[in-house]
């Protein structure tokens, strides 16, 4: 039946964001025959209410981006989770589960990721040692910044830094 379709891609459209979602639930409408679609969205031929579930939340854009824009900005410092709560304009809480619902990662995900980022780019123009690579994308030591990058990239630094020659 049209409506079981429609239930069965609605749950595998419910994984992405909220504007597909919501294009989908209008073009579903659009595709209904007129019996169906003069019921309106969510309701079935016999009256049964169908639940649409829309993702929200999440940062505001411009809020994402601030927070965004500061940690690449201050990479090299101590970032604590109250200072990108304070720019959003969040509480510590509610901005981690945000930040999350957002990016996709918590805060510090997202922070070791920008430092691993700009770690690669250091190895790859620059003869620095690793030492003060480490320090300049905000880590605590060189042991942290090596362990970090091969959980992300894969390879050791001097390893990647060897393959990017």
């Amino acid at each position: 039946m049209l409506f079981t379709e429609v239930g069965r891609l609605g749950a595998t459209q419910s994984r992405t964001s909220a504007g597909s979602e919501a294009l989908f639930v209008n073009s579903a409408g659009a595709q209904l025959p007129p019996r169906h679609a003069a019921q309106g969205p969510g309701v079935t031929s016999q009256g049964v209410a169908v639940q649409l579930r829309l993702h929200r939340g999440g940062l505001p854009p411009r809020a994402l981006q601030r927070v965004r824009e500061f940690i690449e900005a201050h990479l090299e410092e101590n970032i604590s989770i109250q200072t990108l709560a304070d720019i959003a304009g969040l509480s510590m809480c509610h901005f981690a589960r945000a930040f999350k619902q957002s990016e996709g990662m918590t805060p510090h995900d997202y922070l070791v990721q920008c430092r691993v980022r700009r770690a690669q780019e250091l190895l790859a123009r620059t003869d620095l040692p690793l030492s003060q690579i480490a320090i300049a994308v905000g880590f605590a030591d060189q042991s942290h910044c090596a362990r970090r990058f091969r959980e992300h990239v894969g390879l050791t630094p001097s390893r990647y830094r060897w393959s990017m020659r």
